[in-house]
């Protein structure tokens, strides 16, 4: 075989693998975050979200109790620590989670993932439930889909 007819079979087959691959639906990508659970599997997800992404977190306590919430980026929360929450945290254990129940819709180019699950816990020797909602904001970056925002909303209630 010529060098040249290589080159036509290589870039033929090249064209093809791009053609054929498809990228990761948001739902997938929205799935693996939610079950990464440890250090290794969320530095496996760090491609899936986008260089300016945020994750915005909101607390929903009980009547007469103001809602607490936060934001940051995810960038910068590579070699963060939040000594604070790690303290009031303390004690907190998960004793059941359901599976998530996942919504998707899709607005012009933007795609949307909702993940509702429903979480047991004990506390401070307290034994109660808590629905965990996670909002996810997709848009494409470079190809692909990312996550560009993320809402995480623990309600107490």
């Amino acid at each position: 075989m010529k060098p040249a007819q290589a080159t036509v079979i290589g870039v033929a087959v090249a064209s093809a693998l791009v053609l054929t691959a498809q990228a990761d639906a948001p739902e997938d990508i929205a799935a693996r975050i939610l079950q990464a659970q440890d250090e290794q599997s969320l530095l496996a997800t760090w491609g899936n979200w986008h260089p300016e992404a945020t994750h915005r977190v909101v607390l929903k306590y009980g009547p007469g109790q103001e809602d607490d919430s936060f934001s940051y980026r995810i960038a910068d929360s590579a070699d963060a620590e939040d000594a604070d929450l790690t303290k009031a945290l303390e004690g907190y254990s998960e004793t059941a989670r359901s599976e998530p129940r996942m919504t998707a819709r899709s607005e012009a180019d933007i795609q949307y993932v909702t993940a509702v699950s429903q979480v047991d816990y004990e506390w401070q020797g307290y034994a109660g439930k808590m629905r965990q909602t996670d909002a996810f904001v997709f848009e494409t970056y470079l190809g692909g889909n990312v996550i560009r925002s993320l809402t995480t909303t623990y309600d107490y209630r």
